[in-house]
């Protein structure tokens, strides 16, 4: 197999500490590239570390060399918990990304959060977060990672204003009707549009997620860990990482094969990989 894990975080606890074991698990489960990602201070600077780390090993050692590994750059809306000044973060991003843009792939992830009690409050400074981001992508010309949790509506409300953009909405959490809206904005506000999907698509109450995959289109699919959180259900206790990614590819594969639709889940993940981070 030829796997690729559009959204992970090696740069995480508690992956961190052993990424380099982790790396090399993804690639003898035929790993050929993944992109960290996360969205606070410490967490960039870890996965341009990664990255750069990675780039630099001698072709002989650990076999690091097959692998593409690149990172992202981004301020996640749960850091709205606290008044911060915004502009200052985002000068920080794009001194960070001018100082190492070989290893830097998208900005993000970012956008609306609601899920938590404090969320609602603090809407408005997500709005403000997350539109800054928008800009920032526009300026540096990337692609941007979206993370949307029960916020759908107010997430498109900032993201109607970047039309022409590169869009991925990673772990897909809605239901079809949102996917359905998605595409029709996608189309009005020409946008390349990607939906990644994790590995809570193999969960048993998952049928909103597997509804919602019939209706994205091939060419918008992408599949990632989200690693260390939603390990797929095979091996639902254990701390997921990017090796697992071959779970998701496994169910996905086998989702089209009972809807009777002929893929080359491989070659369509790879070509969609690509497309987005630029590669």
């Amino acid at each position: 197999m030829k796997l690729f894990d559009a959204h992970t975080h090696l740069n995480a606890e508690p992956l961190i500490a052993d990424w380099k074991s982790y790396l090399q698990k993804f690639i003898e489960a035929g790993g050929a590239g993944l992109v960290n990602s996360w969205a606070s201070e410490s967490y960039n600077i870890q996965g341009i570390e990664i990255a750069k780390s990675v780039t630099s090993q001698p072709s002989s050692e650990e076999g690091f060399s097959k692998v593409i590994v690149k990172t992202t750059l981004g301020r996640h809306p749960g850091e709205c918990w606290m008044e911060e000044n915004i502009e200052e973060k985002m000068n920080e991003l794009r001194t960070l990304y001018k100082a190492n843009k070989e290893y830097i792939a998208a900005i993000g992830e970012c956008g609306i959060d609601l899920h938590y009690p404090w969320s609602l409050e603090r809407l408005n400074l997500q709005k403000k977060l997350f539109a800054m981001q928008c800009e920032l992508a526009r300026e540096l010309d990337l692609p941007l990672v979206v993370h949307s949790r029960d916020a759908f509506d107010q997430t498109m409300d900032v993201l109607r204003a970047y039309s022409d953009s590169t869009i991925y909405f990673h772990c897909w959490g809605y239901w079809p009707n949102e996917v359905q809206k998605l595409k029709v904005e996608s189309t009005k506000l020409n946008w390349k549009l990607y939906i990644g999907f994790c590995g809570n698509i193999t969960y048993k109450k998952a049928d909103a997620l597997r509804e919602s995959l019939k209706l994205v289109p091939l060419e918008s699919l992408l599949l990632e860990t989200d690693a260390p959180w939603l390990t797929p259900q095979a091996i639902r206790w254990e701390t997921n990482h990017p090796a697992n990614v071959k779970y998701i590819y496994e169910e996905i594969g086998r989702l089209y094969g009972d809807w009777g639709i002929e893929v080359d889940l491989e070659a369509i993940v790879e070509k969609n990989f690509k497309s987005l981070y630029n590669l």
